[in-house]
């Protein structure tokens, strides 16, 4: 059986969180591999954008969302980081696992990719409550280390059916505007360019796609489109939900809205 891949292009960051909700609210098992443009930063659902600071984040032509998913503030630079969606259904065994066991499992995807590109890389492999708003400083069992140094992490939602897991591959780390943009943040990561050398990003690409199918359980792997209604999902998504302060600001969904 192959899993359904996606490698997709930079795209807005109210847009990406659309397009990841609208494929856990269609429920098929699908890999999403993309990046940004504008650069952003990300909050977790249930979070308050306080630790942001909104001005200089404005200043820079960066935007502000807020995740489908939980975790903490994280910033996601234009051009230094690959980014990954992963929708479960509940015939996957995944599904039947509690968050963190299922996180760490599906996070092996990073952890095989960084082989596969030359690379030596581990799971954390246990989980701290983190009380920290910048996400990178909370540990997780889902982390990936490289020289001790954090290249990514996840966050993940059951919802719609599904599960819902997105995480991050920094390909560059900028700790500095991670500080100027984020209260608390520390130069804690690393970039695959910084220890590892310049990797073309289409190679690192198929790599997660290769990464994550085997750790998946999967035979191999088929790219794939968006399909017409989960454009249309996502399309409804951005406009009534993710592009609004109200939710942004607020993780609040207006009268009539999805």
């Amino acid at each position: 059986m192959s899993l359904r891949v996606i490698f997709d292009g930079p795209r807005d960051p109210w847009l990406n969180m659309a397009l990841d909700e609208a494929l856990a609210r269609h429920a098929s098992d699908v890999l999403r591999i993309y990046m940004w443009s504008p650069g952003a930063v990300s909050i977790g659902r249930r979070q308050s954008p306080s630790s942001v600071r909104r001005e200089e984040l404005e200043r820079l032509g960066l935007k502000l969302v807020r995740r489908p998913t939980g975790g903490a503030a994280i910033f996601h630079a234009e051009g230094g980081e690959l980014t990954y969606s992963v929708v479960l259904g509940k015939g996957h065994p995944f599904y039947a696992l509690d968050v963190a066991s299922s996180a760490a499992k599906i996070a092996e995807g990073i952890v095989l990719a960084i082989k596969e590109l030359g690379g030596e890389a581990q799971l954390r492999g246990y989980s701290s409550q983190g009380e920290s708003e910048y996400c990178y400083l909370n540990p997780a069992a889902s982390d990936v280390l490289v020289r001790g140094k954090k290249v990514s992490g996840s966050a993940q939602r059951r919802e719609w059916g599904v599960l819902l897991q997105h995480g991050t591959l920094l390909l560059s780390s900028d700790a500095g505007l991670a500080a100027r943009l984020i209260e608390g943040a520390a130069d804690v990561t690393a970039g695959l360019f910084e220890l590892m050398g310049e990797i073309p990003v289409s190679r690192a690409m198929r790599a997660l796609a290769e990464g994550f199918t085997r750790a998946l359980g999967y035979r191999d792997f088929q790219p794939s489109s968006f399909l017409p209604e989960e454009l249309e999902t996502a399309l409804r998504l951005y406009h009534l939900k993710y592009s609004r302060p109200s939710w942004n600001l607020e993780g609040r969904l207006e009268a009539g809205e999805v």
